[in-house]
């Protein structure tokens, strides 16, 4: 037995989740499927409650999962059981943790903007409120004034990252320094709106400050990323309490946007890649007037030896890791500033950390397309689609996986894995895999977080059943779509002749 993870193993060329075979997974609940791991969920937590908890002794630690990740009711409630908080961006969201069981006091209530309703719904509940704007305060106030509540506040702040001008990953524009992408992201308040801000609450009898949140996400995924990181905040956190008349924080919430081990975040990236491409492209030109026969052996050549992707092979820094340079950074820097923090809590907000690892998307081969003239090609085309795998599109992932029942096969050869919409839909560009043929299973790793919460029904299509693994137990947790489903929302005019839509 060979472990891929945690919660991944190789058993004699099969692959596990946990204790179950994924290709039995896919015969008792059809294919393509999403499966999550509620070992590996539950270990991740336990990790970052444990490192955190280890570098920062001045208060209690608490960790806000991201309901974006994955909201899906049964994960939520596994989150819940583990103690954890929930961070909350919809009132949606607030609902599932809600039902889920989280404590309102450490549910966080974050986002620009919010509907005045959301906001009026999470006073009344007890919720934290991340002030993300100065217009935001008065639906606040008028909310706890009408319930007789006195609503508990954070600021979020937008520290300047003036220490890392390195590129983003965020971007799909090319090289944009991460100072400046941050600073144009819509979230947190520019130093003189959160000092507004804070005394606006602070003057407030309805209001109490209890804190700051900060928020970058995933922009690279080094340490030192996350060292600047708290540097800035700490900063920024000074500075404002200063303007505040010596306001000290009871609460610091430091966000989330930690890279999970395999990290596809940005990997389908080559910023190399324009240069290259005008280049080929030039060759092509030239090479036309050598004729037909010699320019396509010419390309080729060329494709074959340099259109070639591949996942990341260097694996992140460890929750661990994370943990020590954060909360030592923030430590020293707070301390440096006069910043007592003595009995305060530290909260975080991980997303992807908590769920990327936990969730395998499988998927079959259908069809297989052999190119061989005028240039050599391979397509494999699968059961799934880019469309179910939304997030990761936004961010460029580029996905680990592996050949689920058949994990020691030679990739010996290149292909596309392509999905099953009328795009182009290239799941897995140029890479490489063994001689594939149709009913072979195919594991996207590192889909637990930010995929099937985005799925799409693009070209009409039923989205995927999603399974929560634990041992040799299975339940489907959120059902495969019908096509009754997909067109439930729709009404046709009684002046176009039918009431029903299909």
């Amino acid at each position: 037995m060979k472990r891929l993870d945690d919660a991944l193993t190789d058993r004699d060329g099969s692959l596990y989740i946990e204790e179950r075979q994924a290709t039995q997974l896919l015969e008792e609940f059809g294919s393509p499927l999403f499966v999550v791991s509620e070992d590996q969920i539950r270990r991740n937590v336990r990790r970052f409650q444990t490192a955190f908890s280890t570098g920062w002794t001045q208060g209690p630690v608490k960790i806000l999962p991201a309901a974006k990740a994955s909201w899906s009711a049964a994960v939520q409630s596994v989150l819940a059981s583990e103690g954890c908080g929930c961070d909350t961006y919809s009132p949606g969201e607030l609902a599932i943790a809600l039902n889920a069981g989280f404590d309102p006091a450490l549910i966080s209530v974050n986002g620009f903007p919010k509907d005045p309703a959301h906001v009026r719904h999470s006073v009344e509940v007890g919720a934290r409120l991340t002030i993300d704007s100065l217009e935001e305060i008065d639906a606040i106030e008028a909310a706890a004034k009408a319930t007789g509540t006195k609503a508990k506040v954070r600021v979020r702040l937008k520290p300047v990252l003036s220490g890392f001008i390195d590129n983003t990953e965020f971007a799909s524009e090319g090289l944009i320094p991460t100072d400046l992408a941050t600073l144009a992201y819509k979230g947190g308040l520019g130093f003189e709106e959160a000092v507004a801000a804070g005394k606006r609450v602070l003057a407030s009898p309805h209001l109490q400050l209890v804190g700051f949140h900060q928020h970058h996400g995933r922009h690279d995924a080094s340490l030192r990323y996350w060292e600047e990181q708290m540097r800035a905040y700490a900063f920024e956190i000074a500075r404002v309490c200063e303007a505040l008349g010596g306001y000290r924080p009871k609460e610091l919430d430091i966000g989330g946007g930690y890279a999970i081990p395999r990290d596809p975040h940005n990997a389908a990236t080559d910023y190399t890649e324009p240069l290259k491409l005008s280049l080929f492209y030039m060759l092509s030109k030239t090479l036309k007037l050598a004729g037909d026969k010699a320019r396509y052996k010419v390309m080729t050549e060329m494709v074959d030896r340099f259109i070639e992707m591949a996942p990341k092979q260097k694996p992140a820094p460890s929750i661990e890791e994370y943990a020590a340079t954060a909360t030592s950074t923030l430590t020293r820097e707070l301390s440096a500033r006069g910043i007592d923090t003595k009995g305060v809590m530290l909260q975080l907000e991980p997303g992807r950390s908590i769920h990327g690892n936990s969730g395998v998307h499988l998927t079959t081969v259908r069809g297989v397309k052999r190119v061989v003239t005028p240039v050599v090609w391979n397509i494999v085309a699968v059961d799934t689609t880019e469309f179910w795998l939304t997030g990761g599109r936004y961010e460029h992932h580029l996905h680990d996986f592996r050949v689920a029942n058949r994990m020691g096969a030679a990739c010996d050869q290149k292909a596309d894995i392509v999905g099953a919409s009328c795009f182009a839909d290239r799941l897995l560009p140029a890479v490489r895999v063994p001689e594939l043929a149709p009913g072979d299973v195919i594991a996207f790793l590192d889909a637990g977080a930010y995929q099937e919460v985005s799925a799409s029904n693009f070209n009409a299509l039923p989205r995927p059943a999603t399974v929560l693994v634990s041992g040799k137990n299975a339940d489907v947790i959120r059902r495969r779509e019908t096509l009754d489903d997909v067109f439930q929302r729709d009404l046709v005019p009684k002046r176009l002749g039918r009431e029903k839509a299909a």
